[in-house]
């Protein structure tokens, strides 16, 4: 068995794909690696150029490659389960690693503390014109240590994707509320803590690229926020009813800046009749 899979899923990307296959093969392990990408009918070139490094090193890198673009979601699910590692990296198209010694300082950590079930670490943010490094995330203790409930009561999401290495969970044994959510990376980071904690590296080892073709940059701020209540009333059924009470804080908090996103998008006419036809709907019980 390869000790890690690097995950990949990347969709027009031919301008950012070769960097984060480069990023990958620079890594310096003691362990066997894996390149596992899937590549989503792409129409830019990306695929031509992942058969290219394919050709180049065929040992290392596996392709999945649909006939038809499946979307964000279903790929992600199709090319996840052909990793076959003991542990996952992921890694999107778009992004791309900075430290060679990366997989090696993540990996040796999850062999020699078994409690933990993933690590993650800062990142530098790149957009077209400047970049700065990530803030560490507000929750941590001194450990640098998160468990669910800091994912819970903050209302950010701490960690960059392009960062984390976990133990690879079977998708046969992932929980079946996962594969509904809006934010499947996310759900699974609560998966993740039901097998243990999370590691926290102030190192940046890695970069996250903001773009207008990304999955979540690259959407409006109304459609995020929309997408993150859905994904807020699924964690609110499965996890612990103690923080029911939070999640229910949070999910009005993002209603609270859909209103102010509508109000400055100029649909105060809009939001006026949403909120009187609940008025009165409300009054036809008191009259």
């Amino acid at each position: 068995m390869v000790d890690v899979s690097v995950w990949i899923t990347t969709y027009n990307h031919k301008h950012f794909i070769a960097d984060a296959i480069e990023s990958v093969l620079m890594q310096q392990t003691t362990f066997t690696y894996e390149v596992v990408i899937g590549e989503d009918c792409s129409t830019d070139g990306t695929r031509e150029i992942v058969l290219d490094y394919q050709a180049k090193y065929p040992g290392k890198i596996q392709l999945f490659l649909p006939n038809v673009n499946l979307g964000m979601i279903p790929m992600m699910w199709a090319s996840y389960q052909r990793c076959k590692g003991r542990y996952v990296a992921w890694l999107d198209g778009d992004d791309f690693w900075l430290d060679p010694m990366k997989l090696q300082k993540q990996v040796s950590f999850l062999e020699n503390n078994p409690e933990f079930s993933f690590c993650f670490h800062r990142v530098r943010v790149q957009t077209k014109t400047y970049s700065y490094i990530s803030k560490d995330p507000l929750m941590l203790n001194a450990n640098d240590v998160l468990t669910v409930s800091d994912f819970i009561t903050k209302r950010i999401n701490p960690v960059a994707s392009l960062s984390v290495v976990h133990r690879n969970i079977p998708i046969d044994d992932l929980p079946t509320w996962v594969f509904s959510l809006p934010y499947p990376d996310l759900g699974l980071y609560f998966v993740f803590c039901r097998y243990g904690k999370a590691k926290y590296f102030r190192d940046v080892m890695g970069a996250y690229r903001v773009h207008d073709g990304g999955a979540y940059s690259g959407q409006s701020d109304y459609y995020n926020f929309t997408k993150v209540i859905t994904f807020l009333k699924v964690i609110k059924k499965v996890e612990d009813p103690k923080y029911s009470n939070k999640i229910d804080e949070i999910i009005k908090y993002f209603r609270y800046e859909l209103i102010k996103i509508t109000i400055n998008n100029n649909k105060i006419i809009q939001v006026s009749r949403t909120i009187g036809n609940k008025i009165l709907r409300k009054l036809r019980y008191i009259l």
